[in-house]
């Protein structure tokens, strides 16, 4: 038959060995992650920043566009005036 394992119950200096450097280990993790939540937080501003910069580009451009079509509407609306009035000047 197979003896029964035993657990020891006492504290030893190992022990306490891992248990801090488990404590160490679980701090600087903590601190990390509080840094790099930081990071993220500051890089997430910056790209908001960026996002409402690029739509005020945008709209700026939309604009632009807009003006230019309108401007090319009414050069071709001249354009055909002036070819019907050829027309006619051609042809008696």
């Amino acid at each position: 038959m197979a003896s029964l394992p035993s657990v020891d119950n006492r504290i030893s200096a190992g022990n306490m060995l891992v248990a801090l450097g488990m404590i160490v280990s679980v701090a600087v993790a903590w601190g990390n992650l509080s840094g790099r939540s930081d990071n993220m937080a500051a890089e997430l501003s910056a790209v908001r920043a960026m996002a409402a910069a690029n739509e005020a580009r945008i709209r700026a451009l939309e604009t632009a566009t807009a003006r230019q079509d309108e401007r090319m509407v009414l050069i071709l609306d001249s354009l055909r005036k002036i070819e019907s009035r050829i027309e006619r000047g051609a042809h008696p």
